[in-house]
C-alpha cells in the first residue's frame, strides 16, 4: 500500500487515533511472550517505558481528562532475551498520591496539565501555585523513566519524582530532596524538565528546573553522580530527612508513608547532588536540553510564565500552558551553556525564536571546540500544545503536525548563533519558517539517536513521523549527512511509539549497527506489539503481541 493510498479514508476504513487515548489495565504478574520472527542473540536487557495509561477515573467516561499530558502514569517493563527469543512483560500504574486518592474517591484530586478539578476560583488558585498546598498539587509522573543511583525514577514536569523498584515496578516512595523539589515561601511557580540526561564521561545525571518567585526568576541545575560510596546510614541521617519533611508541612501529603528505603535514597541523592543556581530574566517552558562532551546546553525559548496570564488561567480553568505567554515576535531564544566540569555558565547566546519539546543532540566542533552544534526538533510557535487536547485528537484533528529538524551553531567566543541550513528552501505549509530552515524537510517528533553518540558528532536520527491529521503514523530514519529520510516503517492503521535505538555491543563499526525498539498500537484491533527493527536497513526482525494494549506513551530507556 502506498502512502497516498494509506491516507485515503472511507466511512468504514479510516485512520482513527481514538484507541490511543483509552484506558489500559495493569499486568503485575510478569508474562513471557515468544517473538514472531527472530531478534539478535546479543539483544538482552530491560526496556522501560512511561506514558499515560488512563484518561479517566476508574474507567468512568464522565471523569475524562482534557489533555494528552494529563493521563495517569503507566510504567511498562520489557525484558528482552535474545537467547530464548522471548520478552517478559509487566505494566503498572505509578501509585502516586494523586493516583491513589483519585481512584479511591472516584474523582480527580489534583490539577493535571490541562484538567482542573477545582470548581471555585479560590480552589484553582490553590491548585496552580505548586507548594502552597500539596493536597491540590499533582505528583503524577507520566513522561520519562531514568535509572539514577540504581533506582528507577518516573518523572514529568513537576518538581517531585516517583521512585520505583526496577524489578517489580512497585512504588518505593517520592523523590523530594532535589533543590527544585522544595518549595520556598517566595515561590510562585516551579516547573522542572521531564528529561534528565546521563553524562557517560563523568558518570552523572544532569537535571534542571525553572522557578518564578516574588524575588525574581531562577534556574536550578543539578549534577547527580552515578557512583556513590556505600555507607552505613546513621540514625541522625534519617532524623535529618524527617526534620526536613516535618519542618515544612507542605510535604506531609507526600511523605506520610515514606519507606525507609525511600528515606535512604532521598538522603543519598541530597548528600551527593551538586546544585547550581542562575538568575534568569524569565521562567520559560523547557521540556528538554542536551549535552555535548563538555557542556550542558539549555534553550530558553520565548514561552514565558506570565503572572497576568497565570491569574487569567486560574479564573478560566485553562491548561497550565495558558499561564505562559508566547513572546516570539519580540524576544529571541537564549542558549545558556554551562560547564559540566564546574557548573559555571560560560555563555548566554541569543538565537532565533522557536518552540520545541525535544533536543536531538549537541556536539562540539572546530579545532578548539569553541563551537557547538545543537540539533532540535523545532516548531514556529507554541500552537502545538493547544492541538493536543483529547477531544481534538480523538477526532483526528491535528492540523499542524510535528516539528522539523533545525541545526544551530553556537560560537562561544563570538557569542553568536547561526543556522547553517537557513533558508534552504522556500517557506510553505505548517511551521513554514522551521520548514524553510530544516536540515531534513520531514515532520516528526520523539527523536532518538544511538546513545553511544550522545554529545558527539553523529549521522542518524530515529523518530515518529507526525503528519497533520495523523499524530504518529510511521517510524523514520533520517540521514543528516545526505539530509534525507532514508528509511521508513509503516503499516496501515498502526501508531508507533518513540523508537529506542539499542547498539550492538560487539563494538563493530557503524553508527546504525543495532536495533530499534518501538511499541505499536493496531488501531482497529486495539492490540499492541513490541516491534524490533534492524537499525541499518529498517527491516522488521520480529514482533511480540502484548497481553494488554498500550495507549499513547511518551519516553523510555533501555538498560
Amino acid at each position: 500500500m502506498t502512502e497516498n493510498q494509506c491516507c485515503e479514508k472511507s466511512e468504514s476504513d479510516a485512520w482513527n487515533n481514538y484507541n490511543l487515548f483509552t484506558t489500559t489495565t495493569e499486568c503485575t504478574e510478569e508474562k513471557t511472550i515468544e517473538f514472531q520472527g527472530k531478534i539478535p542473540e546479543w539483544l538482552k536487557g530491560n526496556l522501560y517505558r512511561n506514558g499515560p495509561g488512563s484518561y479517566e477515573i476508574n474507567n468512568d467516561a464522565a471523569t475524562t481528562f482534557n489533555h494528552l499530558f494529563d493521563g495517569f502514569a503507566y510504567i511498562q517493563k520489557y525484558s528482552l532475551d535474545g537467547p530464548s527469543q522471548t520478552v517478559r512483560f509487566r505494566g503498572s500504574f505509578v501509585k502516586s498520591r494523586t493516583y491513589n486518592e483519585s481512584t479511591k474517591k472516584g474523582q480527580l484530586v489534583a490539577r493535571q496539565f490541562g484538567t482542573d478539578p477545582c470548581k471555585s476560583i479560590f480552589g484553582r488558585f490553590q491548585s496552580f501555585f505548586y507548594g502552597k498546598n500539596p493536597a491540590t498539587a499533582t505528583d503524577d509522573t507520566g513522561v520519562t523513566v531514568q535509572m539514577v543511583q540504581n533506582e528507577l525514577l518516573a518523572l514529568t514536569e513537576v518538581p517531585v519524582g516517583n521512585v520505583l523498584d526496577p524489578d517489580t515496578l512497585e512504588p518505593v516512595g517520592p523523590l523530594v530532596t532535589l533543590p527544585f523539589g522544595q518549595p520556598k515561601d517566595s515561590t510562585i511557580m516551579s516547573t522542572t524538565t521531564a528529561h534528565v540526561m546521563y553524562d557517560a564521561k563523568r558518570k552523572m545525571t544532569v537535571g534542571y528546573s525553572g522557578r518564578a518567585t516574588k524575588n525574581g526568576n531562577f534556574l536550578d541545575v543539578v549534577f547527580i553522580p552515578e557512583e556513590v560510596e556505600e555507607e552505613e546510614t546513621k540514625e541522625d541521617d534519617n532524623d535529618h530527612i524527617d526534620k526536613l519533611f516535618e519542618s515544612d508541612r507542605r510535604f506531609v501529603h507526600l511523605t506520610t508513608n515514606m519507606t525507609e528505603r525511600a528515606k535512604k535514597y532521598n538522603h543519598r541523592v541530597k548528600k551527593t547532588t551538586k546544585a547550581f543556581r542562575f538568575p534568569s530574566n524569565h521562567t520559560c517552558y523547557m521540556h528538554s536540553a542536551s549535552i555535548s562532551e563538555n557542556y550542558l546546553i539549555l534553550s530558553e525559548i520565548p514561552f514565558h510564565f506570565d503572572k497576568f496570564y497565570g491569574l487569567w488561567c486560574l479564573m478560566s480553568g485553562g491548561i497550565a500552558a495558558s499561564a505562559f505567554k508566547w513572546n516570539g515576535d519580540t524576544l529571541p531564544t537564549y542558549f545558556r551553556v554551562i560547564s559540566l566540569d564546574t557548573g559555571e555558565q560560560v555563555a548566554y547566546i541569543p538565537g532565533p525564536a522557536f518552540f520545541h519539546f525535544h533536543h536531538v543532540n549537541s556536539y562540539e566542533s572546530g579545532e578548539n571546540k569553541r563551537k557547538i552544534i545543537v540539533d532540535i526538533c523545532a516548531f514556529d510557535d507554541q500552537r502545538i500544545i493547544d492541538e493536543l487536547h483529547l477531544d481534538k485528537l480523538r477526532d483526528n484533528v491535528f492540523p499542524s503536525g510535528g516539528g522539523y529538524l533545525r541545526r544551530f551553531e553556537l560560537d562561544l567566543d563570538g557569542n553568536t548563533c547561526t543556522e547553517p541550513n537557513a533558508n534552504a528552501r522556500e517557506p510553505k505549509g505548517n511551521h513554514c519558517f522551521s520548514y524553510s530552515h530544516s536540515l531534513v524537510p520531514v515532520q516528526f517528533e520523539l527523536p532518538r539517536i544511538n546513545p553511544n553518540y550522545i554529545g558527539k558528532p553523529y549521522r542518524y536520527v530515529y523518530g515518529d513521523r507526525a503528519v497533520p491529521g495523523r499524530l504518529f503514523d510511521a517510524l523514520i530514519k533520517l540521514d543528516l549527512e545526505t539530509k534525507q529520510e532514508v528509511c521508513k516503517w509503516e503499516e496501515p492503521y498502526t501508531s508507533p511509539s518513540e523508537p529506542i535505538f539499542v547498539p550492538n555491543p560487539d563494538g563493530s563499526s557503524g553508527e546504525d549497527n543495532g536495533v530499534v525498539l518501538s511499541v505499536v498500537l493496531d488501531q482497529k484491533a486495539k492490540r499492541s506489539f513490541l516491534l524490533v527493527l534492524d537499525g541499518n536497513t529498517f527491516k522488521e526482525l520480529a514482533r511480540a503481541y502484548l497481553p494488554v494494549h498500550i495507549p499513547a506513551s511518551f519516553h523510555g530507556n533501555f538498560y
